[in-house]
């Protein structure tokens, strides 16, 4: 169960994040990183494990999935331009004891299995994760970095993320 700070918290991430990186000029670098150039933050290694499971977590389907809109470039952005020491430190750590379960659990280097194979390690490791109490590995605030970033970017709010502000039938006048 997330408290109500933790909610807050991301959102703030979520809206906030979109307004930081334009405030310190890291939407250019967000959009130059999606171009093909080196990202800011990451290794090429931490790259390409954000890459792989944000890909997992949230695939292409009918509308656009995590690579279509630049999750990876956009945290990359998000941990160079927004992100304190501290939290920089941390997500870097939580990276490496993932990429190690991850490995552990798909029983060889986790980027270079089938996605099969990276699927059902991914959905084991998560189940786990969340089972737990506490975030000791770190993954738990990574996939709501994630996530959060999708929401943020243009495809993601707008294709994936449908607000209706009375769902379902509304009739405003009914008697009593």
């Amino acid at each position: 169960m997330r408290t109500r700070r933790e909610v807050l918290q991301g959102l703030i991430v979520s809206i906030g994040g979109a307004t930081a990186l334009t405030a310190c000029g890291g939407v250019a670098n967000v959009l130059s990183t999606q171009s093909g150039s080196a990202p800011r933050f990451y290794t090429d290694a931490e790259m390409a494990l954000v890459s792989r499971v944000s890909d997992l977590i949230i695939p292409r389907t009918e509308t656009p999935g995590a690579l279509d809109v630049n999750v990876p470039g956009y945290m990359d952005g998000l941990m160079t331009d927004w992100a304190s020491t501290e939290t920089k430190n941390a997500h870097r750590q939580a990276l490496l004891q993932i990429k190690q379960s991850l490995d552990t659990q798909a029983g060889e280097d986790f980027l270079q299995v089938n996605d099969e194979t990276a699927e059902r390690a991914l959905a084991v490791f998560d189940a786990r994760a969340f089972a737990a109490a506490g975030d000791g590995n770190g993954y738990k605030r990574v996939k709501g970095y994630m996530s959060q970033s999708f929401f943020a970017t243009e495809g993601g709010a707008t294709e994936e993320l449908k607000w209706v502000a009375v769902p379902g039938r509304w009739d405003p006048s009914v008697e009593i």
